[in-house]
């Protein structure tokens, strides 16, 4: 019994004595791992931040209802936005959807039909081309990505019709395919077939005048032009911005017509934002989700007495946003500010002055910095390379790090 109790008494004392050691271990490692937490670093580098003034904007241009008796359903035979002749057909009238289907059927495989006879006459060459047509397929397949990702779906469809030529065309050089003929007069029949389910041929819709033909109306065409843009009231603006835009073409109008690509926006701004900007000046706007920047004119400011104003601008320049659209989300850019970007975590206050510390070799050092303007992201400082004590462009700036002061020796 009592060698059992000595042997008890010995684990005890040895788990104890374990526990105490695990102990010391746990609180050293800490120590050395709080110690020794390595600075984080990130190079100063040049920046530009522009100033801008967000804005809802109307666009007024002069246009035109296109109106026709519609017998059944129309097809369009261009896409919104395209420069239309005169005399043009810009539309088909349908007895009934499904004969639009049909017909959309039949385009599609007498297009496919061209390409597989375009491969066909490739049929008996020699392979030196195979690099080239791989080649381009892959070009085209990082377009037709960089299309889809920008919503480009036209430039995609026309793409994928490329691929399609190009792989053809290889398959039938490498030899994998030996003919087409087959699958070509397999699209013969498919097209006699359709084109004999057709109820009638469509009848075709001409425009009598050249411009811009949009199938889509929202009810301004009759209220907004480039003469009355000057005579638009705070509350009408107001009105068109919040209001509900577009719907259905009333009955008999198949779209309208935009005789030139020259068009007027006009906004109401805060006055205090605006500051020195001025009747007459040259500005540059960015427009619509795209962020295309255009250069344009103001040509009529008034200032409100309720601290707004009432901007029309003026721009020649095409924008497929300007086509679809009547109301757009706008920036009038105003000052760039140039500098050095920096974390806010990287900001010291050291003697009233402020600064950030900065890793030269294994020694820390205070440099004092003019701030430019302060973001909710970044702050932005002046560009103060060989002024004395103060920041230069590339200085490896320290954003995390404990315990740092000037001078400091970090491994």
């Amino acid at each position: 019994m009592a060698d059992e109790s000595k042997k008890r008494a010995f684990t005890t004392s040895l788990i104890w004595y374990l526990i105490g050691i695990f102990a010391i271990v746990m609180i050293v490692s800490q120590i050395v791992i709080y110690l020794s937490v390595p600075v984080r670093t990130e190079t100063a580098t040049f920046y530009t931040v522009t100033d801008s003034i967000s804005f809802k904007g109307v666009y007024v241009r002069d246009e035109k209802l296109v109106s026709c008796p519609v017998k059944g359903v129309i097809s369009y035979t261009h896409p919104d936005g395209s420069k239309i002749a005169k005399n043009s057909v810009v539309a088909l009238d349908y007895r009934n959807r499904n004969d639009i289907a049909v017909k959309q059927e039949i385009e599609e495989l007498t297009a496919i039909r061209a390409i597989l006879g375009d491969a066909q006459s490739l049929a008996g060459t020699d392979s030196s081309q195979l690099e080239s047509f791989s080649n381009q397929i892959s070009e085209k397949h990082g377009e037709i990505i960089r299309s889809l990702c920008s919503g480009d779906y036209a430039a995609a469809s026309e793409l994928k019709s490329d691929i399609l030529g190009l792989g053809s065309k290889r398959d039938i050089v490498k030899g994998t395919q030996s003919s087409y003929a087959d699958r070509i007069s397999e699209i013969d029949r498919r097209i006699q077939q359709l084109t004999a389910s057709l109820s009638s041929e469509p009848d075709e819709i001409p425009l009598y005048e050249t411009g811009y033909f949009v199938s889509k109306v929202d009810g301004y065409e009759n209220k907004l032009d480039t003469e009355s843009v000057f005579e638009l009231t705070e509350s009408e603006i107001d009105e068109i911005v919040s209001g509900e835009i577009g719907g259905d073409n009333p009955p008999g109008i198949i779209g309208k017509l935009i005789g030139d690509y020259s068009w007027y926006m006009v906004a109401v701004l805060d006055t205090v934002k605006l500051g020195t900007v001025f009747e007459g000046a040259q500005v540059t706007l960015r427009i619509g989700s795209s962020g295309q920047n255009v250069e344009a004119d103001i040509v009529s400011l008034k200032r409100q007495d309720d601290g707004r104003s009432i901007a029309i601008f003026k721009c020649d320049m095409f924008l497929a946003d300007f086509i679809g659209s009547r109301v757009t989300q706008a920036k009038l850019l105003t000052d760039n500010y140039t500098g050095i970007r920096l974390p806010h975590e990287a900001l010291r206050m050291e003697g009233g002055e402020a600064g950030v510390f900065i890793r030269d070799g294994i020694v820390v050092k205070f440099r004092k910095i003019k701030i430019v303007m302060s973001e909710p992201d970044f702050i932005l400082a002046a560009d103060t390379s060989g002024e004395e004590g103060y920041l230069s462009l590339y200085d490896s700036v320290i954003v995390e790090g404990r315990d740092l002061y000037d001078g400091k020796i970090i491994e």
